[in-house]
């Protein structure tokens, strides 16, 4: 019999692997739901030999990362977050035996999930405006704007300027908007740059002033950071304003 050998099982909530010694063995639990890309994920290893195994995920590029595991009598565990999505293996290896690899487990790592808007506001804003940023409908005049954001909350509370009007009440679209500096303040668990905004065909526009950061505020949707921002949009068209690689806003700019 082989010293290390593979069971698994697949259910919604966790994959289950199995490595053997005889009767009773290693036994490798990784308790994912819904696998995303950056998620925690908590993997339990449990065996007579624990101080001698080591769990490695193996990423869709060949790189191969240790898993870390704080041990205690038969049992080790731990975090791990897989960082990109794609097809992962988890293989159990015994260090004792010169690193024979054990059981090797695949599974798909999906990308990550933007957070999910509120209650009360339609779908996130999508690439292309398709469709743009959600807005509080149920809102008088000024409107909170949801973002699109990994990880984070990102929040927008735009100063519609004269001349210039909201074109839908429940989404970032705007009429009269073209060339008129609109004021935005900015809510984020953090700042990220670059700090931005993108328009048709990839052209590129910096704030006009900002961004600058509140000390203070009353405004309840600030998750962490706030800063006001000026913007001017030179054309009609989708708008991504950018905060980093972590939020996006999508205008949307009718004329």
């Amino acid at each position: 019999m082989t010293r290390l050998g593979l069971i698994a099982t697949v259910g919604a909530a966790t994959l289950v692997l199995v490595t053997s010694v005889g009767a009773v063995g290693p036994r490798l639990v990784v308790e994912l739901r819904n696998p995303r890309a950056e998620s925690p994920a908590r993997i339990v290893l449990t065996s007579a030999f624990v101080s001698s195994l080591r769990v490695q995920a193996i990423s869709p590029t060949d790189h191969v990362l240790r898993v870390p595991l704080k041990r205690a009598n038969r049992r080790a565990s731990g975090i791990f977050r897989f960082p990109i999505p794609g097809s992962w293996r988890l293989r159990a290896v015994d260090v004792a035996s010169g690193g024979q690899v054990g059981a090797t487990l695949r599974l798909t790592v999906r990308a990550v999930a933007p957070t999910a808007a509120p209650a009360g506001f339609g779908p996130v804003g999508h690439s292309g405006c398709t469709p743009p940023s959600p807005a509080d409908a149920s809102q008088k005049g000024f409107r909170d704007v949801f973002g699109t954001a990994i990880g984070e909350e990102l929040w927008a509370l735009p100063f519609v300027p004269q001349g210039a009007s909201w074109a839908r009440p429940d989404a970032a679209v705007f009429e009269g908007l073209v060339g008129k500096e609109i004021k935005i303040v900015f809510g984020m668990t953090a700042f990220h740059s670059p700090f931005r905004a993108v328009g048709p065909g990839g052209s590129i526009r910096v704030p006009v002033w900002g961004p600058s950061f509140h000390s203070g505020s009353n405004w309840d949707r600030q998750p962490g950071a706030e800063w006001g921002a000026g913007f001017v949009f030179p054309a009609a068209g989708c708008w991504r304003i950018q905060v980093g690689s972590r939020g996006d806003l999508w205008f949307r700019i009718r004329s």
